[in-house]
């Protein structure tokens, strides 16, 4: 070698020992993408609607997709509510072909009422909807806290596609972390 020419050698022999470790975090950094830019999203929750499952200020883990709807899923959906686009965050309580009748915050799906452990009812009953049949391809969705939320009682119902995704765990923060049934 001429002493004017350097030759590039991308590794000294000593530094081969770290090889493996770059492949594993360039392995986990992928996982990670993969894990957070394609299957899930995280989401803020904003105001009190879902109380006592979910509370204003946690952040949860949402699927991106959402392709077969469940009786009692947790989903955030994009609707348009007084011609303003909004994004909300509901449990699924009817699916297409339901029959729902409500009065006041209880509802009831094919002659049963809909209720989940937690869920706040208000005392005002006056309010009366229904009975009425889910059009295909559209879901029923009702917040948790129903004194307070505005839901598919004002709303009506949603359609699948508008589904964003499903609720799968809360992970901020860390004293109300946990899966989300």
């Amino acid at each position: 070698m001429d002493a004017g020419e350097l030759k590039f050698i991308p590794f000294r022999e000593r530094d081969n020992r770290y090889v493996p470790l770059v492949v594993v975090l360039a392995l986990i950094l992928v996982g990670l993408w993969l894990l957070f830019g394609v299957a899930y999203a995280a989401e803020y929750v904003d105001g009190d609607s879902m109380l006592n499952t979910l509370a204003s200020g946690d952040r949860m883990l949402m699927t991106r997709s959402y392709p077969v709807p469940a009786r009692g899923d947790i989903v955030s959906a994009d609707v348009v509510v007084d011609g303003t686009p909004d994004r909300i965050l509901k449990r699924i309580v009817a699916l297409p072909g339901d029959t729902v009748e409500v009065h006041g915050d209880n509802v009831w799906v094919n002659g049963v009422i809909a209720t989940w452990p937690g869920v706040i009812i208000g005392p005002d009953d006056t309010f009366h909807l229904g009975p009425f049949e889910i059009p295909s391809g559209e879901v029923y969705l009702l917040g948790d806290n129903r004194p307070v939320s505005l839901d598919s009682r004002f709303i009506g119902s949603v359609p699948i596609p508008q589904i964003a995704g499903r609720a799968v765990a809360i992970f901020s923060p860390l004293t109300h972390a946990g899966r989300i049934d």
